[in-house]
């Protein structure tokens, strides 16, 4: 009875394991915010002795190939650069070993790679979200990162931020000065000083430029801004992120055709 039991349940495990090893990749699908949207979430889970990867982003029906393959390939390439990097930093903290001194084959623990997604909004007219990525890959610390996608149903079109402020210069401008504003007043909210490095930092990080301004999401009634760590303080502050909503665009005319309910 006991040989039995245990041949039943090892065959058992070893069809969970085959499994597990097979389907790296799964989906499901979501229902969508609104009518006309199907999202087919793919999940990315690999876990073993070096590396603990767990990772989440959608894929749309009926929108472009391209689009879809941009997402796809943002975490694809992030998992493959962050395993390259931990297998290069265990690699070096071997070679560097002081006399006497043991290191492992793999760290003590896995190190981590965690990519979530979070949609703003999804319809029958605008794709907008964000995906958080976080790795560990050794060294002093982790190293975070937001990376947002906007997308015009109707028009078959990504969005810039240049499209959501209609190529309009002096929009721009404007939006500038409301972020280096919204950024500093965050920072003082955080205990952080304003001297001179700081305004320089965040002067540098909020200039009218496209570059500075690529990481965004949208609703009806809100613009939400991401700026990257580094960016507009030290490594210390993470990332900051400010919201600026519709009212606050348009009394410093900055008017957009995708703030519209």
């Amino acid at each position: 009875m006991y040989k039995h039991m245990k041949k039943k349940y090892l065959s058992l495990a070893a069809a969970i394991l085959a499994l597990a090893s097979i389907v790296w990749f799964c989906g499901f699908r979501e229902a969508p915010a609104e009518e006309g949207v199907l999202i087919s979430v793919k999940t990315i889970s690999e876990k073993d002795g070096f590396f603990n990867i767990q990772a989440g982003y959608p894929q749309f029906t009926d929108i472009s190939m391209s689009f879809n393959d941009k997402i796809s390939d943002l975490i694809a390439d992030r998992i493959s650069l962050f395993k390259e990097s931990s297998e290069s930093n265990w690699n070096a903290r071997k070679a560097t070993a002081l006399p006497g001194e043991i290191i492992p084959e793999i760290p003590e623990v896995p190190f981590d790679f965690i990519a979530e997604w979070k949609p703003v909004q999804i319809n029958e007219k605008y794709l907008s979200f964000a995906i958080d990525i976080y790795y560990f890959s050794g060294g002093a610390h982790g190293t975070s990162e937001t990376v947002t996608f906007n997308y015009d149903i109707s028009q078959k079109k990504e969005i810039t931020i240049e499209d959501f402020l209609g190529n309009s210069q002096e929009s721009f401008e404007s939006l500038s000065q409301i972020s280096a504003q919204q950024v500093a007043y965050q920072l003082q909210g955080m205990g952080i000083v304003m001297d001179d490095f700081m305004n320089q930092m965040v002067e540098l990080g909020t200039r009218p430029t496209a570059e500075n301004y690529d990481s965004f999401t949208f609703d009806h009634n809100s613009l939400k801004l991401y700026f990257q760590q580094y960016q507009v303080a030290p490594g210390a502050a993470g990332m900051i992120t400010i919201t600026i909503f519709k009212n606050i665009l348009e009394d410093n005319s900055i008017f957009s055709d995708y703030l519209s309910g």
